[in-house]
């Protein structure tokens, strides 16, 4: 039997011990992309998710008959299915785009179809040579391509267009396909006549991997890359990603980030459940440069897989979205990880149309944008059209002529009802509170 003395002793060993090892599990708290294939990767992500570290935003990806993915190429519809101008073959196909009923996409490229605003993607990396994505890679200006050598003295060997955070190199090729799928809404090169568009045409894609061939990763690796994707110019950070469990890490690469007016879009997750009662990370941290998105169907639904309540600010098109897929070919996926994207988008849009503006105003012109509904998110539903409004003065907005007052109908046979939303809970857009300014009400 121990002494009083020696039994103090290895009870103060075992705390110390408990002290230590606790705050270390939780600063490498794993995550995982949130997405589903439409057909074999639904069943995969759904056993995945008690072991994943970050996920996915929910996405099911369709596949073409026989279990292969679309094919390059033009595709179903050569149409355009916007007056926007684009002639890209498969821009038909994509219901998010056509007119502005889905999130106000037409009126918008009147607008502008975006500069070159440095986006990253923090995912599983990006198709590096995919023709519709190659031309709006971010480019390190400081680098020589494959010298071996960290010619800007960054910390980082040869990272031309990103890093990958898993292999701890410069090469952020995608494993997995989630990344590109992600990075071709955001800004699939658009009038190009090659496959899809995104929402901003030119935004400059920074493909930062964080998670592996099966899109899992921890937070760790997503705060490194957050920190080096404001460290290198990047005006608007996607997180198609979360995980049950924040870290004291991840939470100061987002206050590092919000220190520097750089927005963080991120997706709200894929459990179908209320985030008052479970939360998920990094949505539900209450900075105001978090931005989180639940998915809605092409009926401006909410769909039945995304999370809702507190945390999430707004609904953005994510069930059945077909963008870039990794062999350098198109398809179908669905989720959170594909809503939030066509947030991140909108981002640039604004960015481009009003370079002079910082982080803090882009974000109240987005919240302060959305329509209003029923949805049960904080503010509203996406409508990238309305965030313009809000930075644009009436008298330089441009409006239809009649020469474009007819519109292809989209390829795919639903209807698109996109009704926008507003929590039901929100309160006006003049509302004030948490970390809600312009838009809303605050999350906490």
């Amino acid at each position: 039997m121990l002494s009083p003395t020696w039994a103090r002793v290895v009870l103060s060993s075992l705390l110390l011990a408990f002290l230590i090892a606790v705050p270390a599990a939780f600063a490498h708290a794993p995550v995982a992309a949130l997405d589903r294939m439409v057909a074999r990767a639904y069943e995969r992500d759904i056993a995945g998710r008690a072991t994943a570290s970050m996920k996915r935003d929910s996405a099911r990806v369709r596949r073409a008959p026989g279990g292969r993915r679309e094919s390059r190429g033009a595709g179903r519809g050569a149409q355009n299915g916007s007056r926007s101008g684009a002639r890209d073959p498969r821009l038909a196909e994509q219901w998010p785009l056509q007119g502005d009923r889905p999130m106000g996409i037409e009126s918008a490229w009147r607008q502008t179809t975006g500069g070159e605003v440095i986006v990253a993607v923090v995912d599983t990396g990006i198709d590096l040579e995919h023709p519709d994505l190659a031309q709006n890679l971010w480019v390190n200006r400081g680098e020589i391509p494959g010298n071996g050598v960290d010619d800007d003295r960054n910390g980082y060997v040869d990272d031309v267009h990103g890093y990958d955070f898993i292999s701890d190199d410069g090469d952020p090729a995608d494993e997995n396909g989630h990344g590109t799928h992600v990075a071709g809404i955001i800004a699939a090169r658009g009038g190009n006549r090659i496959g899809v568009a995104g929402v901003a045409w030119r935004a400059r894609l920074m493909a930062l991997r964080v998670l592996d061939r099966q899109a899992r990763g921890n937070t760790e690796n997503v705060a490194r890359a957050i920190r080096y994707a404001v460290d290198h110019g990047a005006r608007v950070i996607n997180l198609s990603l979360a995980g049950r469990n924040g870290s004291p890490e991840l939470q100061d690469a987002i206050a590092y980030a919000e220190a520097r007016d750089v927005v963080v879009v991120v997706a709200a997750g894929n459990s179908g459940a209320n985030l008052a009662r479970s939360p998920t990370y990094p949505a539900a941290y209450p900075n105001w440069n978090v931005i989180g998105v639940a998915a809605t169907t092409d009926r401006g639904r909410l769909s039945r897989i995304s999370d809702y309540g507190p945390g999430a600010d707004l609904a953005a098109p994510g069930e059945d979205i077909l963008s870039t897929a990794a062999d350098g070919g198109y398809e179908w996926r669905s989720g959170t990880s594909m809503a939030a994207p066509h947030v991140a988008g909108t981002l640039v849009l604004l960015a481009a149309a009003r370079p002079d503006l910082r982080g803090r105003a882009l974000r109240d012109a987005l919240l302060g944008g959305a329509r209003w509904g029923r949805l049960q998110v904080e503010v509203g539903s996406l409508d990238a059209a309305g965030a313009l409004r809000r930075v644009i003065p009436a008298e330089r907005w441009k409006k239809a002529t009649a020469a474009s007052s007819t519109r292809t109908r989209p390829a795919k046979s639903k209807a698109t009802k996109a009704t926008g939303a507003r929590g039901a809970k929100g309160k006006g857009a003049s509302g004030t509170r948490g970390k809600r300014t312009a838009a809303g009400r605050g999350r906490r």
